[in-house]
């Protein structure tokens, strides 16, 4: 056979096979026309992560705020209660005991590290909840990122031959390109009802912190008007500053 019949048998052979082979190829350009929707899907779920991402940092930005405030008001009103039962002591006439005002001077300094000691736990328990919650929510943010990073792009090749049964892959792309018509919109929607969810489980532990805080705030004046009354009653001193003596003219 000569060379030029041989080439050109070659050439045919090649496009027959080439021919045959083009559902193949057809389902290669499709994966080509589908890969770039789970980019553009992942970039928009990324996006729209990263909105709630911040939102939630403001959120813990404005229960770290609420908690210092509520903080800084309970430890200077307990710093003025503790203030109030010790001018108290410090006015009392010469004649009262000073030994009987020294024990009421120590317990009042004792009642207030107590209530400092319950101020603590109060805030360890605000921490605790708050790590757990924070976990959980970026736990739910991380698994619906993950949903959207194209893992499932290659699957539909699971059980399949691209040269045997080129036709069910056509099929499979062509659903998958079909699901992904659209941008998932509904994240948007899930996201905002988590940062909602997420801010108000930390207006509880805010409320259960200041309620917290309040119990030992009550204790602690329970205490100190039992030093009061010691005051009068166990050191015979009094409440209140003595009025200057007024000399009626003759």
């Amino acid at each position: 056979m000569a060379p030029k019949v041989v080439f050109v048998f070659m050439v045919t052979l090649l496009g027959l096979a080439l021919g045959q082979r083009e559902p193949t190829i057809e389902v290669m350009e499709a994966l080509k026309e589908l890969q770039p929707r789970y980019r553009e899907i992942q970039d928009y779920a990324i996006n729209r992560l990263t909105e709630a991402r911040l939102n939630s940092s403001q959120v813990i930005f404005n229960f770290h705020s609420d908690i210092i405030i509520s903080k800084d008001q309970f430890v200077r009103e307990t710093i003025e209660e503790e203030l109030g039962v010790m001018t108290i002591l410090d006015r009392q006439p010469e004649a009262v005991d000073r030994t009987c005002l020294g024990f009421v001077r120590s317990s009042v300094d004792m009642n207030v590290n107590l209530v400092g000691v319950s101020y603590t736990n109060c805030i360890v328990r605000v921490d605790d909840s708050l790590a757990d919650i924070v976990q959980e929510f970026y736990t739910t943010i991380q698994q619906d990122e993950t949903q959207f990073t194209g893992s499932g792009l290659f699957g539909v090749f699971r059980g399949e031959n691209i040269f045997h049964t080129p036709a069910n892959l056509m099929q499979k792309l062509a659903e998958k390109l079909e699901e992904l018509r659209e941008n998932p919109t509904f994240i948007a929607t899930e996201l905002f009802d988590m940062i909602v969810e997420f801010e108000q489980e930390l207006k509880q532990v805010k409320t259960g912190y200041d309620g917290c805080l309040e119990s030992g705030m009550q204790l602690l004046q329970s205490a100190l008007e039992i030093a009061r009354t010691q005051v009068t009653q166990v050191c015979q001193g009094q409440l209140e500053e003595p009025n200057p003596s007024t000399t009626v003219a003759a």
